[in-house]
């Protein structure tokens, strides 16, 4: 896990950071609007759309927390590499979220670029977004003045 966020930053798509709570208040922010999308969109047989929203709110709620660490990353499987180094292995996250985000990530790719996507696979993702949400603003509370 440290090697690949190594080579995020050896290849700049992680970079340190000023802390900057205004920024992670707007990430958390968007993840809860999209996150809000997403319950929508599932309720509104709407599948697709459910699971790019629910993928979008799972990317934000875990930007928020890496920015809140004094770190930006430049690309998807770098956030992903960045929560593993950064999060999970501080102990801040769980296994669960980071298995959750990377399931989102595959199912999001299908759903935009194949057309590939289930009711049950959009449940999921809305469901673990939900999850994600809730244990990134309580960690943004405990380190944060919001």
């Amino acid at each position: 896990m440290r090697s690949r966020f190594e080579r995020c930053l050896e290849t700049r798509k992680i970079v340190k950071i000023e802390k900057d709570n205004a920024l992670v208040l707007k990430e958390i922010t968007e993840a809860g609007r999209d996150l809000e999308s997403a319950k929508i969109s599932l309720n509104n047989v709407n599948f697709k759309w459910a699971i790019v929203q629910g993928y979008y709110s799972q990317f934000h709620s875990i930007r928020a927390l890496v920015f809140s660490e004094g770190y930006r990353e430049k690309s998807h499987s770098c956030l992903r590499s960045a929560a593993e180094a950064l999060l999970f292995d501080a102990g801040l996250i769980d296994r669960e979220v980071i298995e959750g985000f990377s399931y989102a990530m595959r199912v999001r790719e299908a759903a935009d670029y194949n057309s590939t996507y289930t009711e049950d696979t959009s449940i999921d993702v809305v469901d673990t977004a939900e999850r994600t949400y809730d244990i990134s603003m309580g960690i943004i509370g405990k380190i944060s003045e919001f």
